[in-house]
């Protein structure tokens, strides 16, 4: 029988940095070692509990690949695989093209990790105060009596 663990996990510095990095143990008992990114130990101690308890709700993998993943990658790999006809309606499918052309551009670089309510907040907004450019359709008949 294994003997039980003390602790859960563990905050710790590293000599020569001042960061805190946290040790704990996946759903399957594999140690693994991260860099929580910040010097207070709060901070870190609270990112530690994140992931404990992410580990706990079986959703580790996805929180940890979330820290990787850019938004650019996620919503072309969501256009591939949940978007296209036969699974969507092809209306459908292009209103989602359109809709992550804009999106792309506002957080095309950014981290899916970092993408907060409030910066959505702020790209709602900013959209709404835009002027709307409107094009005609080909084949209209605008202009002939």
């Amino acid at each position: 029988m294994a003997r039980p663990r003390k602790h859960d996990g563990v905050l710790f510095q590293r000599s020569g940095t001042q960061l805190w990095w946290m040790r704990y143990r996946d759903r399957d008992g594999t140690r693994r070692h991260e860099s929580t990114g910040t010097t207070d130990w709060k901070e870190a101690n609270q990112k530690l509990r994140d992931r404990l308890q992410a580990r706990d709700g079986n959703i580790l993998d996805v929180v940890r690949k979330g820290e990787q993943l850019v938004f650019g990658e996620w919503a072309e790999a969501f256009l591939d695989n949940y978007t296209r006809p036969p699974l969507r309606a092809r209306k459908t499918h292009e209103a989602n093209v359109r809709g992550v052309m804009h999106l792309t551009r506002a957080f095309g670089a950014w981290k899916l990790a970092d993408l907060s309510a409030e910066a959505i907040e702020e790209y709602l907004r900013r959209r709404l105060r835009q002027r709307v450019r409107r094009k005609p359709r080909a084949g209209s008949s605008r202009g002939i009596s």
